[in-house]
């Protein structure tokens, strides 16, 4: 066979697009899924009542056409009328209910739903939230079609958004135009999430023209993708934070110049540099700089080893103290190179007098066991979020209700504790920012755990792709999108 017929068979059709990935959806029930394969998926079959803009800034309507709210605990929203899930169902308000319901079994929603009307549902959360819009707007809490609710055996899944599900099988998954989109129908026919087998097989294959679009390559391939003619790379500050989780529980740690010495010994910029190609910034508050509310007022935080051993000396350590560092050979988004950057840790504490020995666990899940009962000194942890909403970070890593499960660092703070309860009631994001702002003031007088950087995201994809919608949390959407 010649190249160029080679080539012709293997390359993707104008009405088709390839998705990239590494691994196969965990699960294709959005009220169930957790991965963000799955996401990626969900995100153009099924629809939420509401959505961030692209740039994070404020929600749009999906599903929902208006809602309103007094006290940020009883909400009220007014649904698009005319639209049908991809089986036939009606979108109302029964469907809505009915959604909200399982959303409250299955993911422990905190509400209570009701119809008002064909077109209306209230809900009543357990208690205030001004953050329910963000929560609703996540992939996971989409609109599913209320024939497969009631029964899971009732067929595939069915939504209301651009493409429907087709044909699924082990290592693709097959995406149709939904032709009576209430949008109106997607210029695209197809979209086929693939699965290759390593990273070196997803970037020839990205290079080949074989993959239309991934966001599944590691920083380490970022490079060679800018210096591809033939591809558009999407970079941002990613939704995320890696940091030094400090068991608060714990002599000396317990001290909050101690902490605050850990800190002033650790190089953020030479650890974005080294760790992270360059791709990523030293962070600073426990929000990313991309997250509204992220307060610029407070101090950079950057090496001062003299600084630090003062601090040392003032908490009645002037020689420095032992400790360890809990290790998982278990890279995640937000930590690409977790062993070698637990031992530039400890370097850089052992550069002011804090000798960590390296503990190293077999598997993620025990560690993340071991961090959630506070079986450790220090341990490398991050946090990657669902939403644009700050009570996405602040509330589940510094909330004292979450000590045991997220709250690793097992930090009680009434006084934060009082600023996230505000913030979750304020009626308005400018008055809720104010709060969290605050909130980022306290936490570096604390210093709980330690910020380290927020990683860079990146969405690679073919020149000829026009009309990609990259979502404010990542994930690529493909409504408007075309092959010219």
């Amino acid at each position: 066979m010649s190249a160029l017929v080679l080539a012709a068979l293997l390359a993707v059709p104008a009405d088709t697009l390839v998705v990239g990935t590494l691994a196969d959806p965990v699960s294709l029930d959005p009220h169930r899924a957790t991965d963000l394969v799955a996401a990626a998926v969900l995100s153009n079959v099924c629809e939420p009542l509401v959505r961030y803009r692209a740039d994070g800034s404020r929600p749009e309507g999906v599903l929902a056409t208006a809602w309103a709210t007094v006290d940020a605990r009883s909400w009220t929203f007014t649904l698009r009328t005319g639209v049908k899930f991809h089986d036939g169902a009606a979108f109302d308000a029964a469907a809505v209910v009915a959604n909200l319901e399982n959303l409250r079994q299955e993911r422990s929603f905190t509400a209570r739903a009701q119809a008002s009307g064909p077109a209306v549902v209230s809900v009543m959360l357990d208690r205030p939230n001004a953050a329910l819009l963000a929560t609703l707007s996540q992939p996971f809490f989409c609109m599913q079609s209320p024939r497969e609710l009631r029964s899971r055996k009732a067929g595939p899944l069915s939504g209301t958004g651009p493409f429907r599900l087709g044909a699924v099988r082990r290592g693709q998954v097959e995406l149709l135009a939904a032709r009576e989109h209430w949008a109106g129908k997607p210029r695209l026919q197809r979209v086929v999430f693939r699965r290759l087998p390593s990273e070196d097989a997803l970037l020839a294959a990205l290079l080949a023209d074989e993959v239309d679009v991934t966001s599944a390559l590691g920083l380490h391939r970022v490079e060679a993708l800018r210096r591809h003619a033939g591809l558009t790379l999407d970079a941002r500050t990613g939704l995320n934070i890696a940091f030094l989780s400090v068991n608060n529980e714990r002599k000396p740690l317990a001290d909050p110049v101690v902490r605050h010495a850990i800190s002033a010994a650790i190089d953020r910029p030479a650890i974005v540099r080294d760790l992270l190609g360059g791709h990523g910034e030293p962070a600073r508050n426990p929000l990313p700089p991309s997250v509204w509310g992220f307060s610029a007022r407070t101090r950079e935080l950057s090496r001062d080893r003299a600084a630090a051993r003062r601090m040392l000396a003032r908490a009645g350590l002037p020689k420095g103290f032992e400790t360890t560092l809990l290790t998982v050979d278990a890279p995640r988004p937000y930590l690409p190179a977790p062993l070698p950057l637990a031992a530039r840790i400890r370097d850089d504490l052992a550069q002011v007098g804090i000798r960590a020995r390296l503990r190293q666990v077999k598997t993620w899940s025990e560690y993340l066991a071991r961090a959630g009962r506070g079986d450790y000194d220090l341990a490398l942890l991050g946090w990657q979020a669902d939403t644009v909403d700050p009570n996405d970070f602040l509330s589940v890593l510094l909330g004292s209700e979450y000590v045991g499960t997220t709250n690793r660092s097992r930090y009680r703070s009434p006084a934060m504790d009082a600023l996230l309860e505000q913030g979750r009631r304020g009626r308005d994001q400018k008055e809720r920012a104010v709060r969290y702002r605050e909130a980022q003031t306290l936490f570096q007088r604390d210093m709980p755990w330690v910020p380290l950087y927020h990683v860079s995201v990146f969405t690679a994809y073919r020149r000829n792709l026009r009309g990609l919608m990259v979502g404010p949390t990542g994930i690529p959407r493909y409504h408007k999108a075309w092959k010219h």
